[in-house]
């Protein structure tokens, strides 16, 4: 018996179409563990997420943020293919943050503008400029930790660049996309978190900052699900348990994912709108009470 083939296009429409929140998680857990079975290909799966009516809503005119972040797919995919995934920073990875990403993008059309409210709102240009970073963020990653302050991340930001430049854009675009989305992507390296968060509690946070932190929660939001957050630590893991033995057994253990999960906070109007604070919270009481 065939099994039954899932239409990726109408289910990340009438995901991101929905009014309500998932702040019981069962939603978000159903959709992307579809993702994760479905989408096989990165640029496929971005070709149908940018082709959603949420995303084609933000239309701007001209869009070449669509042709580059589809490059971005291709990129991911060729790799893949070349070098051995990393057991978390995959592909399968890219597609929850940037499915993620466009799940607190939809807030601001749910709770409205004065809900989300400056410096939070977001442009359609910005919306799209997001989405190539949440693409892009983690493109040609090693598997590896950060030995230096944003090792990883100007890595990926320089072979974003070489990537991006061969579209032949002679007009200074291209570089001057780059230099918008850089900050986003240097502060998903994770030694700099703390600090944004510090950053973000002052009475007037930059702007900035604030994108910043809706590209950072996006990468890390799956992992506070009750299901699949755990499925992704063990893949964490297994990714360190090579070249970070030591991290690899300390992570694995139940008391290593709770001081993770404690060391989070979800601040953005977007994320709190969307339900993912009080998902944080009921993942740590569920797993407080599991360690009691």
């Amino acid at each position: 018996m065939k099994s039954k083939q899932i239409d990726l296009h109408s289910l990340l429409n009438s995901f991101l179409a929905v009014d309500g929140i998932a702040s019981y998680s069962q939603s978000l857990e159903e959709v992307f563990s579809v993702v994760e079975q479905e989408a096989h290909s990165m640029r496929d799966f971005l070709q149908v997420l940018v082709n959603t009516s949420l995303w084609q809503g933000w239309g701007i005119a001209p869009n070449p943020y669509e042709a580059m972040i589809l490059t971005v797919g291709s990129e991911i995919d060729r790799l893949a293919t070349l070098l051995h995934e990393p057991a978390f920073h995959s592909k399968k990875h890219m597609m929850d943050v940037c499915l993620m990403l466009s799940y607190l993008l939809r807030q601001e059309e749910i709770g409205g503008h004065e809900a989300i409210g400056p410096p939070w709102l977001t442009s359609s240009t910005e919306k799209w400029q997001l989405l190539l970073a949440a693409a892009g963020h983690d493109l040609g990653h090693p598997g590896l930790m950060n030995a230096t302050p944003y090792e990883l991340e100007l890595q990926s930001l320089d072979l974003l660049r070489a990537l991006l430049l061969r579209l032949d854009q002679d007009d200074g675009f291209i570089p001057s996309a780059l230099e918008s989305i850089a900050p986003w992507i240097l502060a998903t390296d994770h030694g700099q978190y703390q600090a944004l968060l510090h950053r973000l509690t002052i009475n007037s946070p930059d702007h900035v900052d604030c994108l910043a932190m809706l590209l950072v929660e996006a990468d890390l939001a799956c992992s506070v699900l009750p299901i699949r957050g755990p499925l992704l630590t063990s893949r964490l893991c297994d990714e360190w348990a090579g070249p970070y033995p030591e991290k690899s057994i300390a992570l694995r253990k139940q008391v290593g994912y709770l001081s993770f999960l404690a060391s989070l906070q979800f601040v953005s109007p977007q994320s709190v709108h969307a339900g993912i604070t009080t998902i944080l919270h009921n993942s740590l009481s569920q797993l407080r009470t599991r360690l009691s």
